[in-house]
Formats: structure tokens, sequence, C-alpha cells
């Protein structure tokens, strides 16, 4: 069941049991199995409650991919980037959010930060429609 779900000021149409019964259906090993990947998956262990929550909250397991991107090592530790999907709809979005990295529409939890798109990429045929786009980026230590 959509729900409306105020973020700062993005207001979203989410359902997160659907979304939640999206990723309960398919398993870490569908996603990417090269080094950077499993690092990421390994570090989601380690996230915080707030991150945890918050992918809780939007029905999202974190260890199961939309898309991860490592770019580079900086003082041990390497920048994430990648995206998630779930179903609902962009209701608003912040007044002055042309670029969607731009500073009104991040979400920071913790060292996360986050984004709302409806500009989708690799949507499985499988996930049930509206769909739209969680962005992410973190700098993580390598623990593999």
């Amino acid at each position: 069941m959509m729900k409306k779900v105020y973020l700062q000021e993005w207001i979203l149409k989410i359902d997160a049991e659907k979304t939640k019964e999206y990723y309960d259906s398919i398993t870490v090993e569908e996603g990417c199995g090269c080094d950077y990947c499993r690092n990421y998956i390994k570090n989601c262990k380690t996230f915080s409650k707030e991150v945890m929550d918050f992918y809780t909250m939007l029905g999202i397991d974190p260890e199961k991919e939309g898309e991860f991107m490592e770019f580079e090592a900086n003082a041990g530790k390497h920048l994430y980037m990648g995206f998630y999907h779930l179903i609902g709809e962009i209701v608003k979005r912040p007044n002055n959010g042309a670029d969607k990295w731009d500073n009104a529409n991040i979400i920071k939890i913790g060292n996360v930060k986050f984004t709302f798109t409806d500009k989708l990429d690799l949507v499985p045929d499988n996930l049930p429609k509206p769909v739209m786009q969680l962005e992410f980026e973190v700098m993580l230590p390598w623990i593999l």
C-alpha cells in the first residue's frame, strides 16, 4: 500500500511492503561478485542504526544491489556510489533541486548521502511499478 513519506523537503509515495517483498525475493549472489562490491556488502553490516532505519523505512535491503560503483581509494577509504530501486513515486522535490546532487536535494544520514530520482537505470523486469531510484554516495574502508 502506497504511503506518503516526508523527508526534509521531499514528498514521496512509497510502498515499502512491496519493495521489501521484492528485495526478499532476490539474493546477494544475484548482484556483482567483484571484490569492490563484496567489500561494500561487508560494510553494510557496519552501517549505523540511523542508516539502516532509513533503508528499512523504504523497504530496501542495502546488501542487494541495484548498482554499486567504486571510484577511488583515498587515505584507506573507497568512494562508493550507486542506487537502489523502490516502488513509489516522487510527489514533490525540493524547490531549487534542478541538479539531483544539489545540497537542497541531499538527505545526509551519518556518512551517507542520499537523493531520489525518477530517471531510472537497470530496472529489473520483475519489479512492480511505479518505480523510483534512491541514489547514494559514501566513503567506506576496505574490510575484506
